[in-house]
């Protein structure tokens, strides 16, 4: 049975994500491969289509190995895939309508799942959907017995007659304590370090320790884990950080968990883990600021923690009340003194334009950078994902566009408070804001010549925005 996995993320399709040179490898459909060689003792050819400029790549690959079973599966742990952007939309199903069809095609992401019947329509036989990677053995094992099986699978959406067939959801997904290594030779590294060594001079990598999360912010969508949370043995990720350094010759890790190391005493564990493999990797992660204690924090630092995002959204306890998100501004100011403690730098994620939210409350967000000073701030809008209460309350409100083009789109897809181009000045207003306020407080009285040059560019980016917000609103 000839098996080819792909995905759908082109990055020269995204401009923004394209200029920052920052591009990480398929991760899940990499895990993926690897889970189907373990289980089912098969293995898949792989198409990763992350540097083509455009389909024909992907086209030509599967009219010249005419695979049984194509399967495209996009990387559950890149955020951008459930933005389910539509040029990535528009490539995969491109593809459908220039190739030579003759196996089975499987597809299997976020966006694939909010629209499925499109997805079908286009070509595609079946849709995977939550817990996806048992599904994906299940669904294999049956082809290789009796196709027709295939179609009592849980977990996956068919065409029956034209009718639109959704079996029951996949209640239990491959046990992550099974931890299987990505397939990293399955791809080709070099175009990725040399991208990041030419532009930031190191060169980092991907992993994932866990999924899901168990929190109930409103906006966001957990259509691949639901609520729930599992994470791999603090052992078998620190393997798989050696392997990264040792035979991958990574600089640095990215670990794309929704919420690192949420497990009670993990984080000790692989720090002594790490320390027993003699592995030293700067990594990256994404946390609560209500988890963060000073003990987690010396913790993280001793697992080689560099750099910490925070869901901090909004400086409005009126709006992160409204967003359910269950964390308090006293804890996201707390935590970034914890975690800064420890030189831990932090990332704020920012959004604007969630429903209630009144020029005030934007003001009080400047305040809380501006007092809380994290070492970078990552702004957008609010975005409707489907199947959230967020996305149902506003979906009245959406017209023609439900998805970005790109995720540089920036579009406010429902009613807002204001013009969708005061959005669009306001995420490069607070850009300019924190880079003046960063670089003013920590050099108030002593700034080298240089600093100020930094300082004075904030200037006029900030007179410029303020006037475009103003004329917007």
């Amino acid at each position: 049975m000839k098996i080819l996995i792909s995905h759908s993320y082109f990055l020269f399709f995204d401009t923004k994500e394209a200029s920052f040179k920052k591009p990480y490898p398929p991760l899940a459909p990499l895990i993926v491969s690897g889970i189907i060689k373990k289980e089912l003792n098969i293995d898949v050819e792989f198409s990763d289509v992350m540097f083509d400029h455009d389909e024909k790549g992907l086209v030509d690959c599967i009219n010249r190995i005419q695979p049984d079973i194509l399967i495209v599966y996009d990387d559950d742990f890149n955020y951008l895939t459930k933005m389910c952007l539509e040029n990535m939309r528009t490539a995969i199903l491109q593809v459908l309508k220039n190739v030579n069809k003759k196996g089975l095609f499987i597809v299997h992401g976020s966006d694939s799942s909010d629209q499925a019947q499109m997805y079908l329509k286009a070509g595609f036989d079946y849709v995977i959907h939550q817990n996806a990677e048992k599904t994906v053995v299940e669904l294999l094992t049956a082809y290789k017995k009796d196709s027709e099986s295939i179609k009592k699978i849980n977990g996956i959406s068919y065409l029956s007659d034209g009718k639109y067939i959704k079996n029951d959801p996949q209640k239990q997904n491959y046990p992550i304590e099974n931890a299987v290594m990505p397939l990293w030779e399955k791809i080709n590294i070099e175009p990725y370090r040399k991208m990041w060594k030419e532009a930031h001079g190191y060169f980092s990598l991907n992993i994932s320790t866990s999924h899901g999360c168990p929190y109930s912010c409103n906006w966001c969508a957990k259509p691949l884990y639901g609520r729930t949370y599992t994470s791999i043995p603090a052992k078998e990720a620190a393997n798989q950080f050696a392997y990264l350094a040792n035979t991958l010759k990574a600089d640095h890790v990215w670990v794309t968990d929704d919420i690192f190391a949420l497990k009670a005493g993990w984080i000790n564990e692989f720090a002594q883990e790490l320390e027993q493999l003699n592995v030293k990797l700067p990594l990256r992660c994404q946390n609560r600021a209500d988890l963060i204690t000073d003990e987690f924090a010396k913790n993280l630092a001793r697992a080689g923690c560099v750099e910490l995002w925070l869901g901090a959204e909004s400086g409005s306890q009126k709006v992160l009340d409204a967003m359910n998100k269950r964390v308090t501004i006293e804890q996201i100011k707390n935590a970034t003194k914890h975690l800064q403690k420890y030189k831990i730098k932090v990332g704020f994620f920012l959004q604007y334009g969630y429903p209630g939210e009144e020029m005030e409350d934007i003001e009080k967000t400047f305040s809380m950078i501006k007092d809380a000073l994290p070492d970078y701030v990552g702004v957008s809008v609010s975005y409707p994902l489907k199947d959230t209460p967020f996305y149902e309350s506003v979906k009245a409100e959406m017209v023609e566009k439900k998805n970005w083009k790109d995720s540089g789109d920036l579009a406010i897809m429902f009613q807002g408070k204001y013009h969708p181009d005061f959005y669009r000045a306001l995420y490069s207003y607070t850009h300019h804001y924190f880079g003046y306020v960063s670089l003013f407080k920590r050099q108030p009285i002593k700034q080298t010549i240089k600093r100020s040059i930094q300082l004075l560019k904030h200037i006029p980016g900030m007179i410029k925005y303020k006037h475009l917000m103003r004329s917007y609103t």
